[in-house]
C-alpha cells in the first residue's frame, strides 16, 4: 500500500490506547464503494488510484434534526464506545499515534468540539495532549489538506479519544 505522504498525529493523556498502522473506518456495516442511496450514506473518500490508500469512511446525507438545541448527537458516545470495546478507565500517560493520510486543517478545533460536547478533559497542544506532525515527525511542511480524509481523520481522533 503506497500513500504518497502521511500526517501522524498523537494523543497522550486520558483516554488514551495503543493503535498502530493505517485506520480505516466502517459505518453501519456497509463495505467499500458507493452506499445505497436508500440508506442516505456517500463515500467520504474519493476512490484513490490502484495501489493506493483509500478511506472506508461513509457520511450520513440526510440531515437529523435534534430535538433539542442541546440535545448531545445520535449514535455512540464515549462511554459506550469504551463499554462496547470493555476499555479501561484512565489512560494517563499512554500515546496514542493516529496514522492517516493528507491533512485534516480543523483537527485540533473538531478534536476540542468533540470533547467539549460529551464532558471530556481538554486534548489540546497547549496541555500537551495533542500533536500533529508529518511523516518524518516534524510540525511542517504538513501533508496537503483533503476534505475526504479530513473526515476519516476526525472520526480517527473523535473515537481515539473517547
Amino acid at each position: 500500500m503506497r500513500i504518497a505522504r502521511r500526517g501522524l498525529i498523537a494523543l497522550t493523556g486520558a483516554g488514551a490506547l495503543a493503535v498502530a498502522g493505517l485506520s480505516v473506518a466502517v459505518v453501519s456495516g456497509q463495505a467499500a464503494g458507493a452506499a445505497p442511496a436508500q440508506n442516505h450514506l456517500a463515500r467520504l473518500c474519493s476512490t484513490a488510484k490502484a495501489g493506493f490508500a483509500s478511506c472506508l469512511a461513509l457520511r450520513q446525507t440526510n440531515p437529523i434534526k435534534a430535538s433539542t438545541a442541546d440535545a448531545a448527537p445520535s449514535g455512540l458516545g464515549p462511554a459506550d464506545l469504551q463499554s462496547a470495546y470493555k476499555l479501561p478507565s484512565g489512560g494517563d500517560g499512554h500515546t496514542v499515534a493516529i496514522i492517516d493520510a493528507q491533512d485534516d486543517p480543523n483537527a485540533a478545533s473538531d478534536l476540542a468540539t468533540y470533547r467539549s460536547t460529551y464532558g471530556l478533559p481538554e486534548c489540546s497542544s497547549d496541555n500537551g495532549c495533542f500533536k500533529k506532525v508529518n511523516e518524518n515527525g516534524q510540525t511542517s511542511p504538513l501533508p496537503d489538506p483533503d476534505a475526504g480524509w479530513a473526515g476519516e481523520i476526525s472520526l480517527d481522533l473523535d473515537m481515539v479519544s473517547a
